[in-house]
């Protein structure tokens, strides 16, 4: 067991109505988990993951600030593969995690907040908890609307958008266009529509809140 008194994020999810899932539409969503997880890892070498069961997944982020892009490409990740996908996430920031090798089998607060929020979801698909009061309570309202915001979204608005999440670099709207080979109209129509400016707004504004946290 590896003790770290530094601050973790815990992202922790299922697959809403994955029994009504088609066999292809399975691999498909399987797929598609496998690879967010690829790309948080390389965000940071030590960010771990599990599936379970095939609908359910878990990551463990040490790069924290990026915990919510991370969130938000997982949502809209899965939401893009079509109308039958959507998935409901609970992810938590908090320190003193005791990491094994298995993430099913590391313990720590960001765990135990991030599995207590997936439990509470009913209605809502996104929940923010911290052992930090004051950030948990900054972002409470503003991740309502954001949970509103991403659940509205079709799922050719999602594709749209997830590419630029998964970047770190700006693109404009041609390079966005030229990446998914549809039109610029097209492109700059479904982003808009999705709300993309205030939820690269909200993500800015999350990364230099938790990039401040400091523990003792």
């Amino acid at each position: 067991m590896e003790p770290t008194y530094k601050p973790i994020a815990v992202i922790v999810g299922d697959v809403v109505d994955s029994t009504k899932l088609t066999s292809t539409q399975f691999e498909q969503l399987l797929e598609r988990i496998k690879s967010i997880q690829a790309l948080i890892c390389e965000g940071h070498s030590a960010n771990a993951h599990s599936i379970e069961r095939g609908d359910e997944f878990q990551s463990v982020v040490h790069d924290i600030e990026n915990a919510l892009r991370y969130t938000i490409i997982y949502r809209i990740g899965i939401k893009a593969l079509g109308k039958a996908f959507d998935s409901r996430i609970s992810f938590a920031i908090a320190a003193h995690a005791e990491l094994r090798e298995s993430v099913s089998e590391s313990m720590g607060p960001a765990f135990v907040l991030s599995g207590r929020g997936l439990n509470a979801l009913k209605n809502d698909r996104l929940l923010f908890s911290s052992d930090n009061v004051v950030l948990t309570e900054y972002f409470d309202l503003l991740f309502k609307y954001l949970d509103k915001q991403l659940t509205e979204l079709t799922s050719r608005q999602c594709e749209v958008m997830l590419p630029m999440l998964q970047t770190l670099e700006d693109l404009s709207i041609s390079e966005l266009a030229e990446k998914l080979d549809i039109a610029t109209a097209t492109t700059s129509k479904s982003l808009k529509a999705s709300g993309w400016p205030l939820i690269s707004e909200l993500n800015c504004r999350f990364m230099a809140k938790v990039a401040g946290l400091t523990y003792d």
